[in-house]
């Protein structure tokens, strides 16, 4: 087998060098609407190929090694001394598995609780290379099917404009719910 991303010989899905790249990449922080964080762990840049396999079988194992590289780590450093949960925007099933739960399952620990079939977009819409206007003009309507009991982190893939980050923030908020910050594997801006 190769590396999924440099293309080495490997036995896992990414082989040791990028494997300890990726782990030693520091998190970045980004500031929306209303001083919303967002943390993102990778460069958009170093993950293109790599995110971009969420249309492809390969890519939940893809998806599973960056997840265990940035999340699970952040989950097992992370102190907020209640339960929080967290909710993985719109983690339907999609190409027989869904990328998002897959990322909010590593955030699991003992305060973090990931709570699936949560927040879902009623609209099908693509934002793949659109612009923010597109965006606007296209909301997500996100739509909940369970409220969490928790205080709550987002969690995303990647951070282009924000417009979803903020969608879904905006979603939960009306019902109560509490919205502490989002974490996604890449943010664009970089």
């Amino acid at each position: 087998m190769r590396c999924a991303n440099c293309g080495r010989l490997s036995i896992k899905i990414l082989c040791k060098f990028c494997a300890l790249h990726l782990k030693n990449s520091s998190l970045k922080t980004r500031i929306l609407k209303d001083d919303f964080k967002i943390y993102s762990f990778f460069d958009y840049s170093e993950v293109k190929n790599l995110i971009h396999s969420k249309h492809k079988f390969h890519g939940r194992f893809i998806y599973k090694s960056l997840a265990n590289l940035s999340l699970k780590k952040f989950a097992q450093n992370f102190k907020f001394g209640s339960k929080i949960n967290a909710v993985a925007i719109d983690d339907r099933v999609k190409f027989d598995y869904s990328h998002t739960a897959i990322l909010a399952r590593a955030l699991k620990s003992d305060e973090i609780k990931p709570l699936h079939y949560c927040l879902h977009a009623s609209s099908d819409v693509n934002y793949s290379g659109k612009d923010l206007a597109f965006r606007i003009k296209h909301p997500r309507n996100f739509k909940l099917s369970k409220i969490p009991k928790f205080p709550v982190i987002l969690v995303d893939d990647i951070i282009t404009t924000g417009t979803t980050m903020i969608e879904a923030k905006t979603a939960l908020e009306k019902f109560g719910v509490e919205v502490l910050f989002g974490l996604v594997l890449a943010d664009a801006k970089y």
